[in-house]
């Protein structure tokens, strides 16, 4: 706000009239009467005012000013660390441009990942059961935090305790209901959660040591950790080395409800049941190769 100007009128006198025109000079409002003394105080007290005001003003453009002049510094200063950290990384600095684009594509993967949180089918169904709102959708595979996994699967799974090592299960039916995924699991049972009829558990020979049962159970699809690899092993084969074939080792079948093993290489199940486990062995033996035999041992039979 601009200081008022203030106008004072010249003195004349009267031979100057006579020999020259008066002087121009700028037109003011003149006072009906000579100011007062408290006229003039208020004159004073309002141009202090203004004083204030442009003097506030000035302050406050001088803040935004400094305000500025910081936030230049602090984003000059980022831009400077992030290239030397390229530079150590042996990466090009990046361009404005190029900063844009990594912005950009950087918002579009978290917004992938947030849509990923569940997990979904893949393809069509294969066949659909019951009806209504027990309807079920059954699939050959989902996806799932970018991982696939399909029907026969050996996966690790959540456990419901933080202090529990991970499920293991074989993933046998991928079924859709009301919009949920969940998927069936043929559990193993680890030595020390297997419950023996008359009372204790049993203690693992090896520590990557599962036993295979025919007990099945539906789980939250999201519950699907990883794939893992198991091998099923004769008792009359020797285990394979864990640094050649890392993963799980089967012998034994444990009887949920007789709370009793039996070994892979007994030959009284079920029809299905035993061309289940027949399988499962010639898988490994197609992924590993044959393996020599060994002597048994009188473990083997308790």
């Amino acid at each position: 706000m601009g200081r008022r100007r203030r106008f004072t009128q010249q003195p004349t006198s009267d031979d100057d009239d006579d020999d020259r025109a008066a002087p121009q000079v700028p037109k003011a409002t003149k006072p009906a009467a000579p100011a007062s003394s408290g006229t003039k105080k208020q004159q004073r007290h309002s141009a202090d005012e203004d004083d204030d005001e442009d003097d506030l003003e000035l302050e406050e453009k001088e803040e935004d000013e400094k305000d500025l002049e910081e936030m230049r510094r602090n984003e000059e200063e980022e831009r400077r660390e992030e290239t030397q950290t390229r530079r150590r990384r042996g990466c090009k600095p990046k361009r404005p441009a190029e900063e844009t684009e990594e912005e950009a594509e950087s918002e579009e993967e978290e917004a992938r990942e947030e849509e990923s949180t569940e997990a979904v089918p893949i393809g069509e169904p294969v066949k659909v059961t019951g009806k209504g709102k027990k309807q079920r959708k059954h699939y050959y595979s989902f996806e799932y935090e970018g991982n696939t996994f399909e029907l026969e699967d050996p996966v690790l799974l959540t456990p419901e305790q933080q202090n529990e090592k991970p499920y293991v299960a074989i993933i046998k039916d991928i079924t859709e209901n009301d919009g949920s995924l969940s998927v069936t699991g043929q559990w193993f049972y680890r030595p020390e959660e297997a419950d023996k009829k008359g009372g204790g558990n049993w203690i693992a020979s090896d520590t990557r040591e599962l036993f295979y049962s025919f007990h099945i159970d539906d789980v939250p699809a999201e519950s699907v950790m990883h794939k893992c690899v198991v091998h099923f092993i004769p008792l009359n084969k020797k285990i394979p080395s864990r640094k050649e074939h890392p993963g799980f080792i089967v012998q034994k079948v444990y009887d949920t409800v007789a709370k009793k093993l039996w070994n892979l290489t007994d030959k009284d199940y079920e029809d299905n049941k035993q061309h289940e486990i027949d399988l499962l062995v010639k898988k490994t033996v197609d992924r590993i190769g044959e393996l020599p035999d060994r002597e048994p041992t009188p473990t083997d039979f308790f």
